[in-house]
Parts: C-alpha cells; structure tokens; sequence
C-alpha cells in the first residue's frame, strides 16, 4: 500500500462474530474457545499484509485500503470442538469483494468464502452471515481479502459461530437413497422385478433389463435368481431386494464405514387421496427400514420429496396428505434420533421445484414451502441447473421461491462431462451460484456425482458420461471447495439404473452377466476395486471438512 490514503473502491468492516460474547479489543490478539466465540476486533491482528487503520462510524478503527491478496491474521484462535458459521460487519460502496476464511496461512485450507454485497456506503453497515466448513481446536487464522486487481476492502471485527443444535446437513456429505429395487419372490406387496427390469418379470437378455451398472453382490445375505446368464466367474447372476431389511442394512453399514454422513431418501408418488396400493405401501415399508438402519448404524436421514410425475391439478394437496397421514402419522419418521436437523430443526427436500418438466407454478411452490416452514421444518429444495436464470431447465419466474428455501440444491447430473466440463461449471455456473446464496443467506448443497449412462435403460450411448477412474467425480468437489463450498450431495448410493451409483459395484466383467451388456467399473481402461467410489467419496467428506488437504489430484488409492 505504501502509505498512501486513497479512498478504495471498496472498504470492508469486517465482524467475525462469536456465537455469544461482547467485542473485544484485542492488542495483542488472545485465544477464544468455542463455547463463547467472543466478537474480535480486526483492528487487533497479529500480522497483515498491504492494510492500514482508519476510525470506523462505529467506533474504534476498522482495517482499509486493502488491495487485491492482502490479508489479515489471528494466532492461536482457539476453536474448540467447532465453529460452523461467520458473521461479518461489512460496508461497501461496491459489490463483488470477497472474504476468505483460512487457517495455517494466506494460501492455508480454505473453510468458506464471504461475498461482500454493495451496502451503499464505505461507512453504510451490515451483518453478513456465510457458512463455513467446520474449523475445530487451536487454528492461526487469515482473512483474506480478493476481488479483481487494485483497491478492494477495510475490515473492522468478527465473530464464529457453532451451531448449538447441531448441523446435519450443513458441511456434511449427504447421498441420495433410492431403495426402490425390488425381486420377483421377495415378498414385497409389489413382488416383482421393480427397476430391475423393464415389465416387472425378471431381467433377462431379451430387452427386459431396466439398470446399467452391475451390483457387487458379495456381502448380501439374501437374493434373488435372474434370467440372466451366470457372472463371468461362473457365480449364478442375482440380484437383492430393496425391500429386505438386511439389504438396507447392509446399505447403512457401508454409509458408516465410509464416513456418509446420512442419506436423502427419496419419497416418490405421494397420492392425494392417500388410497392404498402396492407402491405406496411398499415405499412406506422401505421408509421405515431405512429409519431402522440409520438408527442401527448412527447415520442420519430426512426425506426427500420428489414430484416428478405428480398431478399438476392437485400436487401441493398430495405432498401436504401424505407427509401429514404417512410420514408424520403412520411412520413419524421425523420423531427418530435419526432423523436430520439442521440449525435445530428437521429437514425436509422437495425435489423438482421450478423444473420446466415438473409440475407447479411458482404461488404453489411458495405454498408448500412456507406450509413446512410454518411446521417448523428446515426447506430443503431440489431445483434445476439453471435455477438463477430461469431458463433452460428452469421456469421463468421462480426466483423469489427459490430465495425463500433454507438451502438450494441444484440439479447437475448429465449437464456437462469430462473434466473440462467440470472446469467449465466452475466458472461460469458454481462461482456465480455460490455468490448468489452467500449474499442472500441461502444454503449451497451443489450435487456431485461420478458419470452417468442408460444404454440398457434408454438405449443411449455406452459410457456416455464416462466416471475417468474417480477423476471426473473428485474434480467437481475439488473445484467446489476451491470455491469455499463445503457441502455436497452425491447423487446417487444406490442409483444402478443410471450408473451413478456410488455404492459397490461389479469391477469387471467377471462380476456381470455373460450374455448382456453392463457398465463395468474398469471401463476408462483402470482397475478399481467394487467400494472405490464409496473410498473416493469419504475422501472428499474429509476434504471437505479439512482433514485432508484440498489437493487436485484425489488421494484414494484405485484398489
């Protein structure tokens, strides 16, 4: 800076807040634990690079003339068991600076990113709240500051914040769950080859088979004879069943020994009339065995509505009937220790809000969405790629019901390929979307997934989205926390229709049929073993939360 007192394009008053506290001045810095994550004044650093001091409107100085890279940092910031949260007092005359939040130096692992808004004013102040990855015990921190070249940003104090309640959704590696196969035998009220096939008889290598990716079949305990021809190894071709309790169990221990947080279950087809029939009574059979599981393998789960399908005329009525007489009433699910809360509260997703193939206008989608808000639930919404735009896959006009959700989670399976796809949503489609949720208080949970293909499903191209050995799925959560983005959901555990499973899958053609086409793990032309995208996918919890480094290049071992 050297010494000179130009009026920046952007100052920045910053406050880091504590959970509870009064402000501090701190010269020279002290620790703060994490029970009382007291107010800090930025003014009280122990180091900084390119920033000077200037009397704030408020009082006591704040930190200014900050150019692009420069920063700003705390030694020994004691964080105890976790911090979750920041809120900044900021004031700006212009948009678009940024706030990194780093420990262990400038370039350090990055826990969040704050987009600072225009406030109207260099001394025109506001709080600004961003999430952040969980940061836990004695940390050095830095603030730093980017945004373009030249001048950027003052800073006047801060303060952390955990969430007393807990968070299960927020910083967590969350996986979508189908749990909809079903086997002809299993004694399901269906009692057919759901998903499995194409007519509910059993697959067989006429046309009649429905998924792509072949299972891992080892480690079931229970299943059921195909028409397929035998496994390369000779092993009879068989198949499990959603419905039994041992294969959702068996699903849940994998979640655990691979550091999943929990799982998303998908609730399909809710009717308004909650009549009976066999779909609805076998789906409500798989909800509670998957409620079962999680608590048997202390996994969290919430239920994910998904409208795909849904009468347009009467869609608002049959989520509200079936969440209040099924989920509420004959299951309660949300009364399970299981059951996932954020910021105290449970969690609900409606999946396919503003999707220009789903069903609803955007007064009913408010509708529904403030329906479960005044029950207390913490909104959760599935929404399409292009969500901030409205266009492409999304509906005009749902902007504003998108700003009322608690957290957004858009849809990006099958939207680009390769990793300069990834690359490319980077820059042009998470960075622009991240910013939008910091500065308008909305959650982030972008969806990462591992290819994509339906060559038996919808005869579609083999390979079509090929998963590169891990590389195409690890790009997206490194380019993701690059960006200060901590939260994911993985689509999907169990999705073999699609081949976007991450949960065990056949390695090579010794584990599939002989006589029909499957999407075989070892396609790119590398060996991985069958639990390598649930390995790849613990690796990117713990990038996520920082206990592994964010490196471009995934650290899990192929076998």
């Amino acid at each position: 800076m050297n010494g000179m007192l130009t009026r920046k394009h952007l100052l920045i008053a910053i406050l880091l807040f504590a959970f509870i506290g009064t402000q501090l001045s701190l010269s020279p810095p002290v620790a703060f634990a994490a029970s009382a994550f007291n107010q800090t004044a930025a003014s009280g650093y122990s180091t900084q690079s390119g920033i000077q001091l200037e009397n704030s409107s408020e009082g006591g100085q704040n930190v200014a003339f900050i150019d692009n890279g420069d920063f700003i940092s705390f030694q020994n910031v004691d964080f105890g068991s976790g911090a979750t949260s920041v809120q900044l007092r900021v004031a700006s005359n212009t948009g678009g600076g940024k706030i990194e939040i780093r420990t262990g130096g400038a370039n350090g692992a990055l826990a969040g990113t704050c987009v600072v808004p225009g406030t109207g004013g260099w001394q025109s102040w506001i709080t600004k709240t961003c999430s952040i990855s969980t940061i836990t015990g004695v940390q050095h921190l830095y603030l730093k500051f980017t945004g373009g070249v030249g001048n950027l940003f003052n800073v006047h104090w801060y303060k952390f914040s955990n969430d007393p309640n807990g968070g299960d959704v927020f910083g967590k590696v969350i996986a979508g769950y189908q749990g909809w196969f079903t086997a002809g035998g299993d004694n399901s009220p269906l009692n057919n080859w759901t998903h499995w096939s194409k007519n509910g008889s059993a697959p067989a290598p006429t046309g009649n088979v429905n998924f792509e990716l072949y299972p891992d079949l080892r480690e079931y305990s229970k299943l059921y004879q195909t028409g397929l021809g035998n496994l390369g190894n000779g092993q009879p071709a068989k198949l499990f069943s959603s419905y039994d309790q041992e294969t959702v169990n068996k699903h849940f221990e994998w979640m655990r020994d691979y550091g999943i947080y929990g799982a998303a279950l998908q609730r399909f087809g809710a009717d308004a009339n909650n009549a009976p029939n066999n779909w609805k009574s076998n789906r409500d059979s798989v909800a509670v065995k998957v409620r079962n599981a999680a608590e048997s393998y202390d996994r969290k789960f919430y239920v994910m509505y998904d409208i795909t399908g849904m009468n347009a005329s009467n869609w608002v009525t049959a989520v509200k009937t079936d969440f209040t007489n099924q989920v509420l009433g004959a299951m309660n699910l949300p009364s399970s220790a299981a059951y996932a809360k954020q910021n105290g509260k449970p969690v609900i997703c409606i999946w396919g809000i503003g999707f220009n193939d789903r069903p609803g206008t955007a007064a009913e989608a408010a509708e529904l969405i403030g329906w479960f808000k005044n029950q207390g639930y913490y909104v959760i919404g599935g929404v399409p790629t292009h969500w901030r735009l409205g266009v492409e896959d999304s509906k005009p006009g749902f902007l504003d019901v998108y700003k009322s959700l608690d957290m957004l989670s858009p849809w990006f399976v099958g939207r680009f390929s390769q990793l300069a796809g990834a690359d490319h949503f980077k820059t042009y489609q998470w960075q622009p979307d991240y910013a939008f949720t910091q500065q308008h208080g909305i959650a982030y949970q972008p969806v990462i997934w591992p290819g994509f293909a339906w060559k038996n499903l919808h005869n579609g191209p083999i390979n079509e989205i090929p998963r590169l050995h891990g590389d195409f799925m690890w790009r997206q959560a490194y380019n993701l926390k690059s960006l200060g983005i901590s939260t994911g959901y993985v689509a999907m555990f169990d999705e073999y229709d699609e081949a976007t499973a991450i949960a065990k899958a056949a390695e090579n053609s010794s584990m599939a049929p002989n006589n029909q086409y499957f999407l075989t793990l070892d396609a790119d032309g590398v060996a991985v073993s069958s639990d390598f995208y649930l390995r790849l996918t613990r690796d990117i919890a713990k990038m996520f939360t920082g206990e592994i480094p964010m490196t471009a290049n995934h650290p899990t071992s192929h076998q």
